[in-house]
């Protein structure tokens, strides 16, 4: 606009007043948008813009910053630089978009956005939208994002105040091994039991069908480990996917005091993941994973957890921010462990089931709650 109002004054110069100077002038506005765009062109191919961050990984509340850095041509400075950023939770939450802008500068110029997150997650700087303008306004062309930088905030690691049990601090607790369940293991058979249309005929108990006067087929068993295992699904709202992440973080590094080991499930789009930690990097390295995931899932957890064909283990804690009591039948029935526990993570319900393996964990009160749990 400030361009049209200079050529109009130009113009209207040129008709009331003839002459060379007016004619000149004219002339120079009307070229003034070529040379511009020229400049542009010559400055737009040695730009570029790249995000940083401060700290690789922050505490709650913790100040860090993100660094936008633009790069310009020394000999043809890009005349302004707009630059669009956007700031999310992998956990959820909202995306906070800001619009920067570099004025005429040569070299490098460095624009700070601070930071504070009171939940925990990976906070991601992301620039959507770099372009380079003229020094009329007029004309704008993309300039080259070379990266993205992300902040983890960690929950806390201090150890829960969950009560550990004695079978936890055997020796070898995790190389230990439960009573044969219920699987297809013929080598480690589970029962006997009589012959069913489709048993095949090598699972036949041939002295034992003599002796009763009916086919008795050895039913095929599954080892088991003796082991904690950690199930873990968030939602879709980021209280209750910090309160799940924080709830996680100081059972696992309650374990990891004690040296006691476990393993962890979480969802990968139509697959679990899983890891197991006996540390403090094992368990820092599942935590960054954990705090990377996009949620929700795209399959319910317990049904692909249901579809594994995992061995049966000593402890299952199910944390999550819902279940319905259909999914916790389901869950008990499939005895995937001999002792499980749901950690119900989030704000109170106003249908919450109760049961004896539930316990609510309200992130107002998390040390009360707990110390409900039992390891």
């Amino acid at each position: 606009m400030a361009y049209l109002a200079v050529l109009a004054a130009g113009g209207l110069f040129f008709i009331f007043f003839r002459g060379y100077l007016s004619y000149l002038v004219f002339l120079f506005l009307l070229i003034l948008p070529v040379l511009s765009f020229v400049w542009l062109l010559l400055s737009f191919r040695f730009a570029g813009v790249r995000a940083q961050a401060s700290k690789a990984a922050v505490e709650k509340k913790e100040p860090f910053s993100f660094m936008i850095r633009a790069k310009s041509s020394r000999l043809f400075p890009i005349p302004c630089l707009r630059v669009t950023i956007e700031i999310s939770n992998a956990l959820g939450g909202e995306t906070e978009r800001e619009l920067l802008s570099f004025p005429f500068f040569a070299g490098e110029a460095v624009m700070e956005q601070p930071c504070r997150s009171a939940c925990c997650g990976k906070l991601s700087c992301t620039v959507r939208r770099a372009r380079g303008l003229d020094f009329l306004r007029l004309f704008s062309l993309p300039v080259r994002v070379k990266e993205s930088a992300a902040v983890f905030v960690l929950p806390s690691r201090t150890p829960a105040p969950a009560a550990v049990t004695e079978n936890c601090l055997l020796p070898d607790f995790a190389e230990l091994s439960l009573p044969t369940a219920p699987g297809n293991d013929p080598s480690d058979p589970f029962d006997v039991r009589s012959y069913r249309p489709g048993d095949p005929l090598s699972r036949i108990h041939w002295k034992l069908s003599a002796k009763q006067g009916e086919w008795i087929v050895r039913e095929g068993g599954s080892s088991a480990e003796r082991s904690i295992r950690f199930l873990v699904e968030c939602g879709s709202q980021l209280l209750e996917n910090d309160c799940i992440m924080e709830t996680f973080s100081r059972l696992a590094f309650l374990l990891v005091e004690h040296g006691i080991p476990a393993q962890v499930f979480w969802p990968e789009d139509a697959e679990l993941g899983s890891q197991g930690f006996d540390g403090e990097e094992e368990a820092s390295e599942i935590l960054e994973v954990l705090l990377s995931r996009s949620v929700p899932p795209a399959f319910p957890v317990l049904e692909l957890f249901r579809e594994e064909h995992w061995k049966k283990c000593a402890h299952l804690i199910y944390i999550t921010p819902k279940c319905s009591p259909e999914r916790l039948t389901g869950l008990l029935e499939a005895g995937n462990a001999e002792r499980v526990t749901v950690l119900l993570c989030g704000t109170k319900q106003e249908q919450e089931i109760s049961h004896d393996v539930v316990i609510p964990v309200r992130p107002d009160r998390l040390d009360d709650c707990l110390a409900e749990v039992e390891l």
